[in-house]
């Protein structure tokens, strides 16, 4: 990852099917919209609620709808936001680090950056963060 803004993954970079099963598994949640990330490159795959959808707290969006967003190939990490407990256990458990902007306070605390899914076992627990993080914005947890 790199240690200034933006913050990215810099190797171990997924191969494409993966990235694009990834967004289309996160693209057939209840609710979700895919649209351009206000926050992040113009590339990047922003995920967002409706608003009668985003009922989570305010730390719960990266920008309000936005919850999630997706970076494109090469990279393939993700960007976002998680309730406390299960932020920690994500990144306790090496499947994530703190954003760098998290740790500055100028956006969510809740900020994470969750690594490429390189293959299929980790694509599945890929898919059950951005499912959590999607919970966190529903106000589910």
């Amino acid at each position: 990852m790199t240690e200034a803004l933006p913050h990215i993954q810099l190797d171990q970079w997924p191969p494409p099917d993966t990235v694009a099963e990834l967004l289309a598994r996160a693209a057939r949640l209840p609710d979700v919209i895919i649209r351009q990330s206000r926050m992040a490159a113009p590339d990047c795959a922003a995920l967002s609620l409706a608003d009668e959808y985003a009922r989570g707290p305010a730390h719960a969006f990266i920008d309000l709808p936005e919850f999630c967003h997706l970076h494109p190939l090469p990279e393939g990490s993700v960007h976002l936001t998680m309730p406390p407990e299960a932020r920690a256990a994500v990144i306790e458990l090496g499947w994530a680090e703190p954003h760098l902007a998290a740790r500055t306070g100028s956006v969510s605390p809740y900020l994470v950056v969750v690594y490429a899914p390189r293959d299929q076992l980790e694509l599945a627990t890929a898919v059950t963060i951005v499912e959590i993080s999607w919970r966190f914005a529903r106000g589910q947890y």
